[in-house]
């Protein structure tokens, strides 16, 4: 009997959380048809990357640096319009699942999925399928994406900044942010004065009352 070999499923990742990039790049590599062939860590890396080499499937964060992952997606459906886009991010609305699906996005899933569904998902994406996770209610994740875009920009803050800022107003200390965004406290700690620069509040004090009077912009 002739025997047909599966073809792999070329993949590239675009995150700016290091830990978890290279936490996924380890899980997907360990399944014999995916093969990870480039790696970037914010939206202008990325679209350097597939200058050079299109995967079948780009698996991509919202919330990055330089150029965020929804702005990204759109320039690569324009540019590299045969690569399929995977949005695997913590921020999920029903409004921004909708603007997605105009971008032509093949999927937007949570990052608290299971491993065994993210490869099923994969597998579907490769086949022409199309996944769109219902929203979860979560107190730490963005709740209203106009209210919140809003309030970023007349603040002057990065994504990075309001995730930090949501997770302050909900009691969470530098270290348990770090933990929770996998990023080190030294880090935490410089978006901090940051922050407390640009809201012209002094200390942690002052950004944790500022945080608190926010908490549901």
């Amino acid at each position: 009997m002739e025997r047909f070999e599966q073809k792999s499923i070329t993949l590239m990742i675009a995150d700016d959380h290091k830990l978890f990039a290279e936490g996924l790049s380890a899980i997907l590599s360990k399944q014999p048809h995916f093969k990870i062939i480039g790696m970037a860590a914010n939206g202008k890396e990325i679209l350097h990357l597939l200058n050079h080499h299109l995967p079948d499937i780009l698996i991509i964060d919202l919330n990055m640096p330089i150029l965020d992952g929804e702005t990204a997606s759109e320039k690569i459906r324009h540019l590299f319009p045969s690569v399929k886009i995977m949005v695997l991010s913590m921020y999920h609305t029903a409004k921004l699942a909708s603007k997605l699906k105009e971008i032509g996005v093949k999927a937007f899933i949570q990052k608290d999925t299971d491993a065994d569904s993210l490869f099923k998902i994969i597998s579907g994406i490769q086949q022409g399928a199309c996944f769109f996770e219902k929203a979860k209610s979560d107190p730490h994740l963005v709740s209203n994406h106009n209210i919140d875009d809003h309030f970023q920009k007349s603040n002057n803050l990065t994504s990075r900044e309001m995730e930090i800022l949501k997770l302050i107003s909900n009691d969470y200390t530098s270290q348990q942010i770090a933990q929770k965004l996998f990023i080190s406290l030294n880090t935490v700690d410089t978006h901090r004065k940051n922050m407390a620069q640009k809201l012209n509040v002094t200390g942690k004090a002052g950004l944790l009352k500022f945080a608190l009077e926010n908490k549901h912009r």
